[in-house]
């Protein structure tokens, strides 16, 4: 399983707007992407500015290639991208359980 962890941090005043596309994007996912087993969306508590997202696919390509091109993922990627003030993303391989 291919995993992806993306910290976000929206400039505040689209926070409220950023939470409402990013949790669009997350439910296209889990409902048109056979592949995608898994998307969490996270808010710091405290501060509403600070996302993380934890994704799971059964593999990169169906990432990558698949969930990238999506076009709801494409949507969302053009709308949200001036509300960012930084985005850093983690990826990982799950080794266990299998």
């Amino acid at each position: 399983m291919y995993i992806v962890i993306v910290d976000v941090v929206i400039k505040k005043e689209f926070a409220e707007q950023y939470r409402t596309a990013i949790l669009a994007q997350a439910e296209a996912s889990m409902l048109n992407e056979e592949d995608c087993q898994r998307f969490e969306v996270l808010q710091t508590p405290g501060d509403p500015s600070r996302f993380t997202l934890v994704e799971a696919y059964t593999d990169e390509a169906a990432f990558s290639e698949t969930h990238r091109n999506t076009p709801y993922y494409k949507r969302y990627s053009e709308t949200t991208a001036s509300w960012v003030e930084s985005k850093s993303a983690r990826k990982f391989e799950r080794i266990w359980p299998e």
